[in-house]
């Protein structure tokens, strides 16, 4: 038998005629190619999307490797291949008091039926809420409690990856029944890329719209702070308390150190790289922190002298000497919950305000701080 050649080219043609019939055949086997992503301002562990039938999402585990995490749609194909759909929103389990508080903040909050904690919850939308009541706590004094997570049977969940026993835990008990969005918004280095998740949220929950215009409003008033703070001078400011012997010191690409520059202080890290924490002797803590000009997140520690009481040698920092030191529970509610946390990663522009009058010792209207007496 005579034995059929055929060139390269040919065979390219024909490989991409079947490729584009079986496109037009099956629609829902989309190219990602036909996506139109669109770019973020700041944060860098998500992505949303869309094209003509489906919206999507993309999560990520950190800044440096962008492993992804995972990938969902929603929409009118029925599938897509490398993407979980996401078919019902009306039950939510939210592992974190700062995604609970985006869902609350997009008008979300009466999808929620289970919650981490509580007690930290401090969002002025469900704080001694109906709605807050309602929600069951999955984890109130430890870790997840598998019984109650399965018995809840909700249709989406959205966490934080904090401990990779937890997570199999959950991934396993959501298999086949429900999609968990692993939202790491706490690993983003700028205070904005924190607050930009909600525009996540809001793309996930069908608020695409709301949660895109408030976010510009945020940013807005947030980068009117930080170029206004450009031209001044930049005191010294050092950050958190001793503990057991330690000093846990911001690094220098952390949320908190960008807050500081964009106030325009000049924060104490010790080291540049790296955007988590250094764990440092309290000896060369003390003395890199001795000339300070301005000491805030005292943690739990309201007054001076709780610090002093802490560690005597604290008394000779400038700061100290000088009354500059700055706690962040102006706000705290009653059961322990701090709304510098939830509504400050939603509100980045009020903490900003706040540590520009601190650095710039103004102290004019101070919403999440105040001075330590």
């Amino acid at each position: 038998m005579k034995r059929t050649t055929t060139t390269p080219t040919f065979t390219a043609i024909l490989m991409a005629l079947y490729l584009f019939a079986g496109c037009q055949n099956n629609p829902n086997n989309l190219n990602p190619k036909d996506v139109v992503w669109i770019t973020n301002a700041h944060a860098t562990l998500f992505r949303v999307g869309h094209n003509q039938t489906d919206s999507f999402l993309e999560v990520y585990n950190d800044p440096k490797s962008k492993q992804l995490l995972g990938a969902f749609f929603w929409g009118k194909s029925s599938s897509v291949r490398g993407y979980q759909k996401i078919t019902d929103r009306h039950r939510i389990v939210s592992l974190s008091a700062i995604h609970t508080g985006m869902l609350a903040e997009l008008g979300q909050a009466k999808s929620i039926v289970g919650v981490e904690s509580k007690k930290y919850i401090a969002h002025p939308a469900l704080y001694q809420s109906a709605a807050l009541n309602a929600m069951i706590e999955l984890a109130p004094n430890g870790p997840i409690i598998p019984e109650k997570l399965a018995n809840l049977a909700p249709t989406l969940l959205i966490g934080y990856v904090f401990d990779i026993q937890e997570k199999n835990t959950i991934e396993r008990i959501a298999k086949n029944h429900f999609p968990v969005v692993w939202a790491n918004n706490h690993l983003e280095p700028h205070p904005l890329g924190r607050t930009e998740w909600i525009v996540a949220m809001g793309w996930l929950m069908g608020k695409s719209t709301e949660s895109n215009n408030l976010f510009q409003k945020i940013a807005k008033d947030y980068n009117e702070i930080a170029q206004k703070a450009k031209h001044t001078p930049k005191p010294t400011v050092m950050m958190n308390i001793p503990y057991n012997g330690q000093w846990y010191v911001p690094q220098g690409q952390s949320y908190i150190t960008q807050f500081i520059k964009d106030a325009g202080g000049a924060p104490i890290t010790l080291q540049n790289e790296g955007s988590g924490s250094n764990m440092v002797g309290l000896e060369k803590a003390l003395r890199a922190m001795e000339q300070a000009n301005v000491w805030i997140n005292t943690d739990l520690c309201n007054t001076q002298r709780c610090l002093s009481d802490m560690e005597p040698r604290v008394e000779n920092i400038k700061a100290f000497k000088n009354h500059r030191v700055y706690h962040f529970n102006k706000k705290i509610n009653p059961n322990g919950s701090n709304p510098y946390w939830d509504m400050g990663c939603i509100y980045p522009n009020l903490i900003l305000r706040d540590i520009y009058n601190i650095v710039h010792n103004t102290r004019d209207s101070l919403y999440f701080y105040d001075l330590c007496p």
